[in-house]
């Protein structure tokens, strides 16, 4: 591992701590006149970003390993491989934990939901080679960060194509008087009760080799524009997300 991918990798532990602080942070500031339940709450509040750091830790390890290490690893024992295009695919790996652990951020402004959806569906499709069924009515004004949300759709698309098995990727563009609204829907099996309760916990997931950072980041883009996201599952089977932003 060269000098540039260890000083990244030292980046990434630098936020995850951040992170993991960030997340546990503002729990335990509710307390009494006598502060006994803020003692309380803090200890158990201890245990959470205990675990929840664990988790993290044993997550971008493995990552790390399948991104980093491992394809250093090789390209110095085969010494047909370019190490510097691998060191330099490391780091663009190491680059991604950064996106998933900084707190999106962008200018509100008027756009279309409707081109913007297209655009992330174009953007997946050509990604992936993947096709997903988009429909809409036509332009819908609505107010968001732009690229912030481009991200989140992305992301839950990658999401429906994972567990839903590659197939069956709907994306529905529409507007109900105050919200833009997208509904992707996907034909795999649905969410699990657990899945359900779990989604937007950083680091959980059902998926072996995934870090469990796509729907907890989608989540935070959306918000913090004044948006909503939904999970459920449909009656005729399969999981669908719906994200909510305001119109314009």
């Amino acid at each position: 591992m060269d000098a540039l991918t260890v000083g990244a990798v030292v980046g990434v532990i630098a936020a995850l701590v951040g992170f993991v602080l960030g997340r546990t942070s503002g729990r335990s500031s509710a307390t009494s006149a006598g502060g006994s339940p803020a003692r309380s709450k803090q200890s158990g509040d201890g245990a959470d970003a205990d675990e929840l750091f664990r988790l993290a830790l044993s997550r971008i390890g493995a990552y790390l390993r399948e991104n980093v290490d491992g394809p250093l690893d090789a390209a110095f024992k085969d010494r047909s491989k370019s190490l510097r295009r691998v060191a330099e695919e490391a780091v663009a790996a190491i680059d991604d934990l950064h996106f998933f652990l900084e707190d999106p951020a962008g200018e509100i402004r008027e756009d279309d939901l409707t081109r913007i959806v297209k655009e992330a569906v174009q953007a997946f499709e050509s990604e992936w080679d993947l096709s997903v069924l988009f429909s809409s009515k036509g332009s819908v004004p609505v107010r968001v960060n732009t690229e912030g949300l481009l991200d989140a759709l992305y992301l839950v698309l990658h999401n429906a194509s994972v567990f839903g098995d590659g197939e069956g990727v709907v994306s529905t563009v529409s507007s109900d008087g105050e919200w833009g609204c997208v509904l992707i829907q996907d034909g795999g099996p649905g969410f699990s009760a657990e899945a359900l309760s779990r989604a937007y916990d950083p680091f959980y997931t059902t998926s072996e080799d995934g870090l469990g950072l796509g729907l907890s980041h989608a989540r935070r883009a959306v918000e913090l524009q004044g948006g909503q996201i939904h999970l459920r599952n449909r009656s005729d089977g399969g999981a669908e997300v719906e994200i909510s932003v305001p119109l314009a």
